[in-house]
């Protein structure tokens, strides 16, 4: 649909029934027509204003390589949460959305654009651009520092310039995407683990989260080492098999590698183990007023010694979602709504006597709850 170009055009619109009115944003092409509409007059801006989520979210897609670059990752990331709660409703659920996976961040793009129940309202379209100057701008920013082209201009970088120094091939401006997505799909898993009145409530598969990092994290690692140990009967561990499909991120087309052959998922495993990165979320803890750490300052995640109590708290903190991340920017107001919560999250922690369950996948370690680097390790089979 084209924008009304007149007055005229726009009267004549308005002498419509209402019920008809109300129904033209299921014809309309993209968001830009959607806001042009909704500017015409006061009362289509209120019919507009009735438009149901989930039609909003298909106006938004048709305008994804325009107001929500990079495409698919922004908008996947914004409706990973409802994906997440949708997933959770029954088992049925939960296997329509690995059985897709291959496909990668597509797949949960479609799935979501199937399900009425998952949409976007146009205040939370606000919100989340408001968030590319709260969170997403900054926190990339620290990402590109960790593993981008930042990182890489250190002076003297392979000479001890960088502490951390490695070949890592990726595209720092998306790893802050799939870093929220993880966290707004997996991290309710948390409450149950803290919350023993919610043991009963149902959490996603291990074998989900492994299906999430393979292919919507895709990295050539993961690809190469899929065969890295054979089970007794001579096959290979399903969880580190990786299925190639057409125009999937691990289809190499005519001989022509798509992004798997970046380094996404061991990329955000240096961020997680980065001493740039880790000192912020130290910072989020004393700001907040927490008690220490259960682990010394930059104590490395790999230490056998170290308490398993310091990963658990670091994973919450960092797979709460995209406006979570936002924590660690000293005061905000997102950092300050979250401190009573980092303070809740240190105590309940505390108060656990024994370590959630591990999970061994082809002879490496991720936990039960959600473990994004225990995840990244074992679909990266420990690379580095």
């Amino acid at each position: 649909m084209k924008p009304v170009e007149s007055v005229d055009n726009a009267l004549g619109l308005q002498t419509l029934p209402r019920e008809i009115l109300l129904m033209l944003p299921k014809f309309l092409d993209n968001l830009e027509d959607y806001v042009n509409l909704s500017s015409t007059s006061r009362l289509l801006r209120c019919c507009m204003a009735a438009a149901d989520p989930h039609t909003i979210l298909h106006l938004a897609w048709a305008s994804s390589r325009i107001f929500f670059r990079p495409s698919p990752f922004f908008l996947c990331s914004a409706v990973a949460a409802q994906i997440g709660v949708w997933a959770r409703e029954s088992d049925a659920n939960e296997v329509e959305l690995v059985a897709g996976m291959p496909r990668g961040l597509d797949h949960l793009m479609d799935l979501a654009l199937r399900h009425r129940q998952i949409g976007l309202t146009m205040e939370r379209i606000r919100e989340l651009y408001a968030m590319r100057f709260s969170v997403i701008n900054p926190i990339s920013d620290l990402i590109d520092k960790c593993v981008g082209k930042q990182w890489y201009s250190i002076p003297n970088f392979w000479s001890g310039g960088a502490s951390d120094a490695a070949t890592i091939r990726t595209n720092e401006e998306i790893l802050i995407y799939v870093l929220a997505a993880y966290g707004e799909l997996f991290g309710p898993d948390f409450e149950p683990l803290f919350d023993p009145a919610l043991s009963s409530r149902k959490r996603l598969r291990i074998e989900t989260r492994l299906e999430f990092v393979k292919y919507c994290i895709p990295d050539i690692h993961t690809e190469r080492y899929q065969h890295d140990l054979q089970l007794p009967d001579g096959s290979y561990d399903p969880r580190r098999t990786i299925v190639v499909v057409e125009g999937g991120p691990y289809d190499d087309g005519k001989d022509q590698p798509q992004y798997y052959a970046d380094d996404h998922a061991v990329a955000l495993l240096w961020v997680m183990r980065s001493s740039r990165w880790r000192p912020h979320w130290i910072k989020a803890r004393q700001d907040a007023g927490a008690k220490p750490d259960f682990a010394n300052k930059l104590e490395e995640r790999d230490n056998p010694d170290r308490d398993w109590r310091q990963d658990l708290l670091e994973n919450v903190m960092q797979c709460q979602g995209m406006e979570a991340l936002g924590m660690i920017r000293p005061g905000t107001e997102i950092a300050e709504r979250y401190k009573p919560k980092i303070r809740e999250w240190r105590e309940k922690i505390e108060r656990l006597e024994v370590e959630p369950p591990k999970i061994e996948v082809s002879g490496y370690e991720t936990h039960e709850y959600p473990d994004l680097y225990g995840d990244l390790s074992v679909c990266t089979s420990d690379w580095w």
